[in-house]
């Protein structure tokens, strides 16, 4: 079960909401361009790519950083090609989540896995009005978006200027959340140029599975080895025969 710090969540809610990346009529960053998506990948913008990444503060039963662990702590682990994104949505833990048809070319775990399954993976995007009602239903809106409890000037008691009561703004407002893990990117699939996606599953609800650890479920398999995501962590690239935790 994750533990999420709540003081993160609601400074991230707040962040959400305010807006980030580029906005209408802005000169794009300047740079180097970004190579051309790795062939034969499905490409699709989900409307987080320009925000910054997010990061989890959690406390798992097991090593997630480990590849044995993680593979013996998952009930399927399979790789493959995202060939579609289904739609986004809030999760029960109150995070915005998108789902992904996935073609699978390989199992290394698991038994009778279709062909093409369908996998939730942290991030996305959903309209404000979407993620107010989702979230009064969770009994989680303050923890995420603050007090509902305005003073006499508007602002959440204690506030000290600069707010806008959410519930007041336009409810087609995207908010997105941007956990690294977009398989269909193009900035992503460029950088990385992947061979084939490496999915960890802890299990399935209402038709889709869902990752093992959240924002580590996700690898990607290249020249015969499996790269983490995490550049944080600094996880070394280990053999595809690990996949199946040995």
């Amino acid at each position: 079960m994750r533990s999420r710090d709540i003081k993160v969540a609601v400074v991230t809610a707040l962040f959400l909401i305010s807006g980030c990346g580029q906005g209408p009529g802005e000169e794009p960053a300047v740079g180097s361009p970004t190579p051309p998506p790795a062939p034969g990948h499905f490409v699709a913008d989900t409307g987080v790519e320009e925000q910054p990444v997010m990061r989890e503060m959690a406390d798992y039963a097991f090593d997630v950083i480990d590849p044995a662990s993680l593979a013996e702590n998952s009930v399927i682990v399979v790789s493959g090609r995202v060939i579609g994104v289904e739609r986004s949505f809030v999760s029960a833990n109150a995070d915005i989540v998108t789902a992904y048809s996935v073609q699978v070319e390989a199992v290394y775990k698991g038994e009778k896995v279709a062909d093409v399954i369908s996998v939730r993976l942290p991030g996305g995007t959903v309209p404000l009005g979407e993620y107010i009602v989702a979230l009064d239903k969770l009994g989680l809106y303050e923890m995420k978006l603050g007090s509902k409890d305005l003073d006499r000037d508007g602002e959440p008691d204690g506030g000290d200027g600069g707010y806008q009561d959410p519930r007041t703004m336009d409810p087609m407002v995207p908010i997105s959340e941007n956990w690294g893990l977009n398989p269909t990117s193009e900035k992503t699939l460029g950088e990385l140029q992947p061979e084939l996606w490496v999915f960890y599953i802890g299990g399935s609800e209402d038709g889709s599975y869902y990752g093992t650890a959240f924002d580590y479920s996700l690898k990607y398999l290249k020249d015969g080895l499996v790269h983490s995501l995490d550049t944080e962590t600094k996880v070394a690239p280990y053999p595809e025969a690990e996949l199946s935790g040995k």
